[in-house]
């Protein structure tokens, strides 16, 4: 089984570096939920990686989802 690796964008590469800057030792899952939910509201998912998430998971077989 090969999946293919989809390089992240560029909105979704600001998006991890402003989590990794705000994310802190020790959080509990709530807080790094909201943090999440932060970072995707400042940050939004585009088109282009709905689609790329899209057809990554279109190419995954059947027993892994």
């Amino acid at each position: 089984m090969t999946l293919e690796h989809v390089p992240p964008t560029e909105v979704g590469k600001r998006r991890h570096a402003w989590f990794k800057e705000h994310a802190k030792p020790g959080m509990t899952f709530g807080e790094a939920c909201e943090l999440n939910e932060q970072a995707l509201r400042l940050f939004p998912v585009s088109e282009k990686e709905r689609r790329l998430k899209w057809e990554s998971l279109m190419t995954m077989p059947e027993s892994v989802l």
